[in-house]
């Protein structure tokens, strides 16, 4: 187990233990959710990660590549939440 503080800005370190065994670098996203009355904080993969797992439709082939992360980030931190919860 670890124990870290909240600032006055309402930040926390994840343990460096933890960051590792997570594979969490500096610019990732991760999913924070509430679940029975506990915070749930988990790595939202990056597409590169996901690889080939997410298709992008023929229409959204020339849209900006920061707009479709940010969906593609939206959209799988949802599914994690309905899977696991």
């Amino acid at each position: 187990m670890s124990i870290t503080t909240i600032t006055k800005k309402g930040q926390i370190t994840i343990p460096k233990s933890i960051r590792d065994k997570l594979s969490i670098k500096y610019n990732d996203k991760l999913s924070v959710k509430l679940f029975k009355n506990k915070a749930i904080i988990e790595k939202i993969p990056s597409l590169l990660e996901l690889e080939s797992s997410i298709r992008v439709p023929k229409g959204r082939k020339k849209s900006n590549w920061k707009e479709i992360e940010r969906e593609t980030h939206e959209i799988r931190a949802k599914k994690t939440v309905k899977e696991k919860y």
